[in-house]
């Protein structure tokens, strides 16, 4: 696959990416309950993405 072939440079944009989103979240002005569910919101579609093309793949 040619997506994977600079794994340093993608892993290097996740990895900025997410310190943005931890920047952003940790900036919020909302409860801590909320700051955290925020925080798990991507996780959360990471992981249905995930499934649907495990999924998706095997039929």
């Amino acid at each position: 696959m040619a997506l994977f072939k600079n794994k340093k440079l993608i892993l290097s944009l996740f990895l900025l990416g997410g310190m943005g989103y931890v920047s952003a979240i940790s900036n919020l002005e909302v409860n801590n309950f909320w700051r955290g569910e925020l925080a798990l919101i991507p996780l959360q579609v990471l992981a249905l993405i995930y499934v649907a093309f495990l999924n998706r793949r095997n039929h």
